[in-house]
């Protein structure tokens, strides 16, 4: 199974995030902050949900934007 390293902001700890926890917060393992939701695929967002996703999310945001034109 597939794992990602999360960084804490706060104490510096790597913590090891299971794959199948995508989406969802979780806390340190050692000074038990919250860690901000793991995205490792896409996250295809529409017009409303957009704004609220970037307003939310604690990390930075990579976004690429389409047109058919």
């Amino acid at each position: 199974m597939p794992s990602y390293i999360v960084t804490c902001r706060d104490c510096g700890a790597g913590n090891r995030i299971p794959a199948e926890k995508e989406g969802k917060q979780g806390q340190c393992g050692r000074c038990h902050a919250l860690l901000p939701p793991l995205y490792h695929t896409p996250q295809q967002l529409n017009t409303s949900s957009f704004d609220s996703f970037v307003r939310t999310y604690p990390g930075p945001v990579l976004a690429e934007f389409w047109a058919p034109w």
